[in-house]
């Protein structure tokens, strides 16, 4: 009865956001009803099925709710920095409507597979891993991502622009005139990237509990090439990890990760303003000080500013087809020109200066742009539907179980409720190449004298 009240409610909000889409008082005051329902189901649901609400995927609808609220409340400061001429108000409140409808949805899908879904979850996988030879094979990895990342930008000579300031947030953009790197460099770049952010957290978390100079060392070079192209969903990526597996280790990741997490939002902000006030000027105002910070939550205002650009047409399903691509973008040229990146750039035509990543709209905001409100519900949906698959398997973790079972869990999370969430298809590369290594590493560091023992450990 409640997931078929909840699906009546999706189809009334999309029914508001169709009719009233000239009144963003409404478009707004039906937003935040979704925002209070989504807390309220997944809350209930963790509640119901798994006995309390403190988990982690409950933690992240609560910093969804909040993220899409305040980005939808900072979104008009930046508004002299888009091409949103005429209603703004009523493209942010729609924009806000549509993620709000796709994270309820995505609470949804979350209660379904939370409430109908076997609790052994971890089936078919090689659990049964020898620890300290995957700390060594991801070792080994860490310092050939390391290697590539460094020689890459050694050629391009990032070298002279170290001592600049100014220029080192455009150092991300390899393509960009101040480095004049080729597409293929970009690619190297980000596959560097890639084997950074699987193999840097195990490696992070292994130097901090057993402190010795071979371990601490190569965590030092990994994090050293991976602070190289400042991207902060990267480092994000890499710390969230970190902090569920000491939250895990310490048998207490919810109330430990919301502290840190806390902290790590509050001293972001804080550290995106004095870098950006120390770039742009030395006297700014209150309210300027209140737009810079306001970057760091750019999702709703750029949903709203690719609606205006887009004047009603449809994706067609173009940026999700070209994710399911099993080519290597420098290998296909539809690929990398039908990317949400790519088609975002042309948007607000940066597209010839290689000096941006592109707008950031979430999976819902991607799916709507793709096939409209039913893309949202569906996107969402479906996403809701991995969320609590990845709540499933971090209930599956502890003290007691593999250490790998708990990293692979910790990866999951950060996935799916982090990178797939804000990113969406842009995400999907760096999610297949972790997971070919989190696989390779795991069956080539096997025990299968083990298996068997583990499996059942896991089941208790």
């Amino acid at each position: 009865m409640i997931i078929a009240f909840c699906f009546l409610a999706l189809l009334l909000a999309t029914f508001v956001g169709i009719t009233q889409n000239a009144a963003p008082q409404v478009l707004a005051l039906t937003g935040v009803s979704l925002l209070f329902g989504t807390v309220c189901l997944a809350r209930q649901t963790a509640a119901r099925r798994l006995g309390t609400t403190k988990t982690l995927c409950v933690l992240f609808f609560w910093f969804a709710v909040v993220h899409i609220f305040s980005g939808y409340i900072l979104a008009d400061l930046t508004t002299e920095h888009t091409s949103i001429r005429s209603n703004p108000e009523t493209f942010y409140a729609t924009a806000m409507l549509i993620n709000c409808i796709g994270l309820f949805a995505g609470a949804v899908g979350y209660a379904w597979k939370v409430n109908y879904s076997d609790s052994s979850i971890i089936r078919g996988f090689p659990l049964a891993v020898n620890i300290d030879l995957a700390e060594r094979l991801f070792r080994i990895i860490l310092l050939i991502g390391s290697g590539l990342m460094f020689f890459v930008y050694w050629k391009l000579g990032a070298a002279d622009y170290l001592s600049e300031p100014a220029k080192w947030p455009v150092m991300r953009y390899i393509t960009s005139d101040i480095l004049s790197g080729s597409a293929q460099e970009e690619w190297l770049v980000n596959r560097a990237m890639d084997l950074l952010t699987v193999s840097l957290p195990l490696v992070l978390f292994g130097a901090g509990k057993h402190p010795k100079i071979l371990r601490i060392l190569p965590a030092l070079i990994g994090c050293i090439a991976l602070l190289l192209p400042l991207r902060r969903a990267n480092l994000l990526a890499v710390a969230l990890a970190v902090l569920i597996l000491v939250g895990i280790e310490r048998r207490n990741v919810y109330q430990f990760t919301r502290k840190v997490l806390v902290c790590v939002a509050i001293i972001y902000i804080l550290s995106q303003c004095i870098f950006l006030i120390g770039i742009i000027a030395m006297d700014v105002s209150a309210r300027q000080v209140v737009m810079i910070s306001s970057t760091a939550l750019p999702e709703v205002r750029d949903l709203a500013w690719t609606l205006s650009l887009l004047h009603g047409e449809s994706l067609n399903g173009t940026t999700f087809v070209q994710a399911l691509i099993p080519l290597p973008s420098i290998a296909s040229d539809w690929s990398s020109r039908h990317s949400l990146r790519a088609i975002s750039t042309k948007l607000i035509g940066l597209d010839e200066t290689s000096e941006t990543g592109g707008l950031r709209l979430t999976v819902v905001g991607e799916g709507y742009v793709n096939f409209g409100y039913v893309g949202a519900i569906v996107a969402g949906f479906l996403w809701g539907l991995a969320v609590g698959w990845c709540e499933l398997v971090i209930q599956a973790t502890g003290k007691n179980k593999p250490e790998f079972v708990n990293y692979g869990a910790a990866l999951c999370f950060v996935w799916i409720c982090f990178l797939v969430y804000l990113a969406g298809t842009q995400a999907a590369a760096s999610i297949k190449v972790g997971a070919i290594l989190v696989l390779g590493v795991a069956w080539a560091s096997r025990e299968r004298s083990q298996s068997a023992q583990l499996r059942s450990l896991l089941s208790t």
